[in-house]
């Protein structure tokens, strides 16, 4: 193949300098956008967990949703709604909903998760559909674990290798083996280990918008979970106040799982 004349070469060179540079602000302004509505979609997320509110989560869920109306294949729109999909069905969890209304909600969160991770890499959309196919697992019983436990395995170890030292997957990990059977590599030991693994990760994390910059504080009221199972009072309020540093208004901590350090018997 021969090569361009100079002239013409000049002018290719050119052209592609100018639609970079008309393409360019497009894309900024895009993403600035993006974190906006990534901003807004997560601030509700916070309220809804402060309030204990379903109502407010499919607020937040309603408005991922008209931002995907008008950019479907947005990764970090499909991420936070699924995020906030999950976090409906944490609460839903905490009230004993019927497998009924509950399992949808979680099918919804996987699904949409799954999209998120098809379009970009966040490690945090890997660990949450793999906690939310743990809760999954917590309502169907065996043979859903049968089915869906190695899928969680993988998804847990696919979020390590995108980012091995991203402090909420080493806490949702962490949380996931509280629940999980010693049998199948949960137990409280290994939620510890995996939790002060978060609670040292999240020292030095500061993730720039859109990115996810949620759960320091609930890394530790988790860890104070994990102490109270193990009649270690003092540590478990330790572990309560430090939440409640970080964040004053942490309700759960404040009016469910300080009182409740009182029942424990050492």
């Amino acid at each position: 193949m021969t090569s361009l004349p100079r002239r013409m070469r000049s002018l290719s060179i050119a052209s592609l300098l100018l639609a970079s540079a008309a393409i360019s602000p497009a894309l900024h302004a895009q993403a600035a956008g993006t974190a906006t509505w990534a901003d807004s979609v997560s601030s509700l997320v916070a309220k809804a967990m402060a309030a204990n509110s379903p109502a407010m989560l499919d607020e937040a869920v309603a408005l991922a949703d008209r931002v995907l109306a008008v950019t479907p294949k947005d990764g970090v729109m499909l991420h936070y709604k699924g995020y906030a999909l999950y976090r409906k069905g944490n609460l839903m969890l905490g009230a004993r909903a019927r497998e009924s209304e509950l399992k949808p909600v979680l099918e919804e969160a996987d699904a949409v998760l799954e999209a998120s991770a098809a379009v970009l890499k966040w490690p945090e959309t890997s660990a949450l559909q793999a906690s939310v196919l743990g809760q999954l697992i917590g309502i169907g019983g065996m043979l859903s674990g049968m089915r869906l436990g190695p899928k969680a395995d993988n998804l847990f170890d696919e979020a390590m290798r995108i980012d091995p030292a991203n402090p909420r997957v080493f806490m949702l990990r962490g949380i996931g083996s509280i629940y999980k059977p010693k049998m199948f590599g949960g137990g409280s030991d290994k939620a510890e280990r995996d939790l002060r693994k978060a609670l040292e990760l999240f020292a030095t994390h500061h993730p720039v918008s859109p990115a996810p910059a949620w759960g320091h504080a609930e890394a530790w009221a988790w860890l104070g979970q994990v102490l109270a199972g193990e009649k270690k009072v003092d540590d478990a309020r330790k572990a309560y106040q430090e939440a409640l540093a970080i964040d004053p208004g942490y309700t759960w901590v404040a009016r469910v799982l300080l009182p409740a350090l009182d029942n424990v018997k050492r």
